[in-house]
């Protein structure tokens, strides 16, 4: 199972399949990640260290694997084809960061594989409609 997946190269060398989170001003990205924008809003001033610790690690990893060549990797596309296990790939239908298409493009490599949208969710549809999101899933599970 793949939420809103990353890491291929659909379009042409100048064409932008994801959208650019690091240049983004924060407003624009929240709009574009969430499909309510408040769903993302963090306090993060309330965290203990441990926990700012690993969101900073996280936020560092996405950085320098995400960086160079730009949130993908030019030999996985060609690799997806060896997926032999059944595959959904959830989409939120109201995802700014990646397009149905690009969404599409993931279910067009992976044979046999599925790809459904969760109604008002963005980029993260397990966070903004878990209930949706594990339906789904469940489901998925049940007729494989």
């Amino acid at each position: 199972m793949l939420a809103d997946p990353l890491g291929i190269k659909v379009g042409g060398v100048l064409d932008r399949d994801i959208a650019d989170m690091h240049a983004l001003p924060h407003d624009a990205y929240m709009r574009l990640a969430w499909a309510d924008p408040v769903n993302g809003e963090r306090d993060f001033t309330g965290l203990p260290e441990t926990e700012l610790a690993a969101i900073a690690r996280g936020r560092e990893a996405f950085a320098l694997f995400g960086w160079k060549p730009y949130m993908h990797n030019p030999r996985l596309k060609r690799w997806l084809h060896r997926i032999d296990l059944p595959t959904l790939i959830l989409w939120g239908e109201r995802d700014g960061i990646v397009s149905y298409e690009y969404c599409q493009a993931w279910g067009n490599e992976i044979p046999g594989s599925r790809v459904e949208t969760i109604a008002a969710a963005g980029h993260f549809p397990h966070w903004e409609q878990p209930a949706a999101f594990v339906d789904a899933v469940t489901q998925f599970i049940d007729t494989h």
